[in-house]
Parts: structure tokens; C-alpha cells; sequence
């Protein structure tokens, strides 16, 4: 990347990523690999991501652990067990599939995995749920429509967004094994990870420090390449904003430098990424400031139109369009509750 300070530390996932491509297996450390779980097309901001960094980590037990498996597939639970044997592992070795979050780029796989290894899926206790307030909330065209209504949103725009409820790829049935709290050791026998509860993109965000390795398994909470949305993961009752800026200020005084994201590439200058993050969500937030300043009777849509959009106002559509209305829902409300 050009911005000061973040640069990639795996040369192959960087290559991977600027060709579109899935990256390739990779050691990391001793004991720790990555490979990329190819993504199945779909919209995504800021355009098409060819995979999802899975992580392959042994402990001191000859047990194997899978973080963020990816997405269900039968090609790609062929892709993982592959790349766990080329590992020299097997996949009845597997000890735990342990999830970041509840999207189904990095949970799709877990329930197949846990059917073929019996090993538990270990999420964050808010992540859970964040899961079952999902399970529990069915998809509502009645709702979204009021909803859109009282965003201001003009009724010829609402059958693009209305097509999209009921589409979540979320596999909201899903129950863990092992619920952990922030600050939690897991059971990796021989290696210290640490649980750090990173809340903002969805509500029981899990990131992962290994002490000793030195790096911190970052999910969607921070990328090189993406600024992650937020609030992606149905409303807990916290502003997401808020909670996001706080877990980038967490996160990027741990002390650890090196990164490994869920998308993108490894990378080192994880402090300084944390910064960029939170004054790229702080502009938005002081955008929202200044329009509601100039126009404060504007609904979410006037306020909307009013920013800057990396793929341009005029061109957001669907669920590009949904996800921008949504992001400035919860930028509006921090400014409207003085939080800003």
C-alpha cells in the first residue's frame, strides 16, 4: 500500500490480491499458515474479492486449528483439507474452528467442517447472539419498506433495495461450542491466543493476538485494503461508530505490528492502519456533521447524496446503495447524539 507506515509482509498474498487472484498456501510462522478459501461471486463494496484468508494453526498436541474456514462449499472444503495436508496434517486432526465473526466469507465453512472433524466452533459470546437476534428477526419486506421511508429514500428506488431482504448470506441457525470473553485465552495447547473483542463491523467481533508469534489476527476489523462497513451484523443497541473507533484505538496499542487480515495480504504497521480506519470513518462522521449543519431537517437520503463515495454517489445501486444508507444512519445518529 502507498499509505506511510502499512506495508504488505507476504509478497505472495499481495501478488494474489493486485491480480484478483486466490492466494496461495503460505507459512507464517513456525506452525502457522494461511491459504486463501475462494469467495463465491456476489456484490461487494469496493468491487470483487477473490478470497478469504484462512489460517492453519498446530499446537504442542499434534491438534489442528482452522480460523475463519470461509465459505461453504464442497470445492472449498476440498481447497482446506488440501491445504491442511499439504501442511502435513490431516483433517481428522482438527481440534477447533474458531470464527471472527458471523459473515458467511469467514463461518460459511465451520458448520461442514465441524460435521467432517467433529471439532467445536468457538465464536465471541456477543457474536452468538448477535446470531440468534438474527435466527429471531426474519426478513420483513414491510419493515425495510418503512424503514426506507423514514430514511426519505424515493419510493422508485425502493424495489433495488427490497429485492435484497431475505438474501442474507448469513447462516443465522448456527450454534457454537465454545463461547469465549474478551481477554480469554483459547485452548490451543503450547500457544498463547488471546481473545480481544473488537465490536464495529459486527457485534461480537473476535480478533485474535498470538502473544507469542506476535501477530494479530484482525478478520474484517482491520484491513490493508478495504475500510471495513459497519453495523453489518444486526443491532446490539451500541452505536457501531463509536464501538468500532474504540476497538481501533484497543487494537492498535496492543503493541503488535504484524497483521493478518481476513482479506488483502499480511501486512506490518497495524497501529498505523488502525489510524488510517478511524479517521476515514471520522471524515464521514464530520461529512454527516456538515450537512446536517447546512440542512438539519435532511433525511438519510439528502445527507447521503451529499458525500463522498468512493464509486460515486450517482452509481450506487442495490446493495451498494442499501449499505451507504445504512452507514449514514449510524453516522447521522453519533452526530445527533453529540458523540462525534
Amino acid at each position: 500500500m502507498s499509505s506511510s507506515g502499512v506495508v504488505a509482509s507476504s509478497a505472495l498474498q499481495e501478488a494474489a490480491w493486485n491480480a484478483g487472484a486466490v492466494a496461495p498456501l503460505e507459512l507464517v510462522r513456525d506452525g502457522i499458515w494461511t491459504v486463501g478459501i475462494p469467495m463465491p461471486p456476489g456484490p461487494t463494496p469496493g468491487g470483487r474479492i477473490p478470497c478469504t484468508l484462512t489460517s492453519v494453526v498446530t499446537d504442542d498436541a499434534g491438534g489442528v486449528h482452522v480460523v475463519d474456514p470461509g465459505s461453504d462449499s464442497d470445492e472449498n472444503l476440498g481447497v482446506l483439507t488440501a491445504a491442511i495436508a499439504a501442511t502435513g496434517h490431516r483433517l481428522d486432526q482438527v481440534r477447533s474452528i474458531i470464527v471472527t465473526h458471523l459473515h458467511h466469507d469467514h463461518l460459511g465453512l465451520a458448520e461442514r467442517l465441524r460435521s467432517a472433524t467433529g471439532a467445536p466452533i468457538v465464536l465471541h459470546r456477543a457474536e452468538q447472539a448477535a446470531l440468534d437476534r438474527l435466527a429471531a428477526d426474519r426478513p420483513d419486506v414491510a419493515a425495510e419498506r418503512t424503514r426506507l421511508t423514514a430514511w426519505g429514500v424515493p419510493v422508485e428506488r425502493h424495489p433495488e433495495i427490497l429485492t435484497l431482504v431475505g438474501r442474507s448470506a448469513t447462516p443465522v441457525s448456527l450454534q457454537a461450542d465454545v463461547l469465549v470473553d474478551d481477554a480469554q485465552l483459547l485452548d490451543v495447547p503450547g500457544r498463547r491466543m488471546r481473545a480481544v473483542h473488537t465490536p464495529g463491523h459486527t457485534p461480537g467481533h473476535l480478533s485474535l493476538v498470538d502473544v507469542d508469534a506476535r501477530l494479530v489476527f484482525t478478520g474484517d476489523h482491520v484491513s490493508p485494503v478495504l475500510h471495513p462497513g459497519l453495523g453489518l451484523g444486526g443491532d446490539d443497541g451500541n452505536n457501531p461508530v463509536l464501538q468500532y473507533q474504540r476497538s481501533l484505538r484497543r487494537l492498535g496499542g496492543l503493541g503488535v505490528d504484524e497483521a493478518m487480515p481476513g482479506h488483502g495480504y499480511r501486512f506490518t504497521g497495524l497501529a498505523q492502519r488502525c489510524v488510517e480506519h478511524a479517521r476515514h470513518h471520522q471524515q464521514r462522521t464530520d461529512e454527516v456533521l456538515d450537512a446536517l449543519a447546512a440542512s438539519p431537517e435532511a433525511s438519510i437520503f439528502e445527507i447521503a447524496s451529499r458525500l463522498t463515495w468512493s464509486a460515486g454517489w450517482e452509481k450506487l445501486a442495490g446493495f451498494s446503495l442499501r449499505s451507504a444508507l445504512q452507514q449514514t444512519a449510524m453516522h447521522a445518529d453519533t452526530v445527533r447524539t453529540g458523540s462525534a
